[in-house]
């Protein structure tokens, strides 16, 4: 170990956390606006495995957030994985990449998560974060789910929240933390959610709008979820704060302290039942 590299993190987690962060191999799931900076943040730590989950390529849209991109990568012709891999080896050429370039529902994407020790969520939609969810609940894969919004008024609210699901006692469904109605639209196949809208009367030009999204709301609501991993598996903390809300517009930030549902279905029946809970229903739904 280069005790000179890591002197000052030592000096707060001590030799043993920062053996235990070289030790983790973590599942990064969406390596957008919030991932990036998620990688960005546990290679800096060194951590010893990161596995990126990522189908997409780059977009313009993209450069003005993304901490992995540089200005003359080509469009198209950069997947998203490239850049966060590519940035990963720069900071650390020691730590172990591996590279899913399929969705999450997808063989690859499922065999990783559960070969992975950790797992960070950082979805745009609410269909693939509760699969997500589910498989980490099924192979009881600590999940640290992330999420931020921007909703234009006068003045805007904009914000992000992190959910903790660290242990089995209080994941993103039974805080509330998932549109159900949205999430069900999600998991459709492709050509129902293509007959669903148009039933519902959809915008076919609306499909694939993105809302408002800035580097700095990611970043703090990434170093509030890297953080909270850092003091976990180091042992500086025993136990998860399990959903952290940043208020942005009030410059706040609140932990939320009471119990989640008691009754949670991901909590209570699906938790630890591994190859049981059958969650790779799920690839057979998105397949062709």
């Amino acid at each position: 170990m280069d005790t000179e590299r890591y002197d000052r993190s030592i000096r707060f987690f001590g030799k043993e956390g920062q053996e235990r962060l070289a030790a983790a191999r973590v599942a990064i799931v969406g390596v957008g606006g919030l991932g990036m900076h998620v990688v960005q943040q546990l290679a800096l730590f060194s951590v010893g495995q990161l596995v990126l989950i990522e189908p997409d390529e780059l977009d313009r849209s993209n450069f003005n957030r993304y901490p992995g991109v540089h200005y003359d990568d080509p469009v198209p012709g950069t997947l998203k994985n490239e850049a966060a891999a590519r940035m990963v080896k720069l900071i650390n050429p020691q730590i172990d990449v591996i590279q899913i370039t399929e969705p999450l529902a997808s063989k690859a994407a499922f065999d990783s998560v559960i070969a992975s020790g950790y797992v960070f969520g950082c979805l745009d939609e609410d269909g693939p974060r509760l699969i997500l969810n589910e498989l980490c609940s099924a192979y009881s894969k600590p999940y640290i789910d992330l999420a931020s919004d921007i909703l234009p008024g006068s003045p805007p609210t904009y914000g992000g929240r992190v959910c903790v699901d660290w242990d089995g006692h209080g994941c993103v469904a039974c805080y509330g933390e998932i549109d159900v109605t949205e999430a069900q639209a999600g998991l459709m196949n492709p050509k129902a959610r293509t007959d669903r809208n148009t039933i519902y009367g959809v915008p076919r030009d609306l499909l694939d709008e993105a809302g408002p999204s800035v580097v700095s709301i990611n970043g703090v609501v990434a170093s509030l979820a890297v953080t909270e991993f850092m003091l976990l598996v180091t042992g500086v903390r025993e136990k998860p704060k399990r959903l952290i809300t940043y208020y942005g517009n009030l410059a706040c930030v609140t932990v939320r302290t009471e119990e989640p549902a008691s009754d949670c279905y991901y909590c209570t029946y699906v938790r630890g039942k591994g190859d049981a809970a059958d969650v790779q229903r799920y690839l057979k739904a998105n397949g062709p």
